[in-house]
């Protein structure tokens, strides 16, 4: 029984960490994105995946509007 507690807790702690970049991740890139789009894209960012969100990440420096983020983004997950 308290092998189990300790497998959990530590599982608990991975799954905390990754929640946690993840989250990390998904502020900085509003943080980026609305400094160079000047628009909230909040609600949009939270409805992503992680791999969407390393898509996102490379394409900020690529796109010259948060349209063409989304457009990018829709495109490569239908690919």
């Amino acid at each position: 029984m308290k092998e189990g507690i300790i497998k959990g807790k530590a599982e608990g702690k991975v799954e905390g960490k990754i929640e946690g970049r993840i989250e990390g991740e998904r502020q900085l890139l509003h943080r980026l994105m609305e400094a160079k789009y000047q628009e909230d894209c909040t609600a949009w960012l939270q409805s992503l995946t992680e791999d969407q969100l390393h898509i996102v990440s490379s394409l900020i420096l690529k796109c010259d509007t948060l349209e063409a983020v989304k457009k990018q983004v829709h495109t490569a997950d239908t690919m």
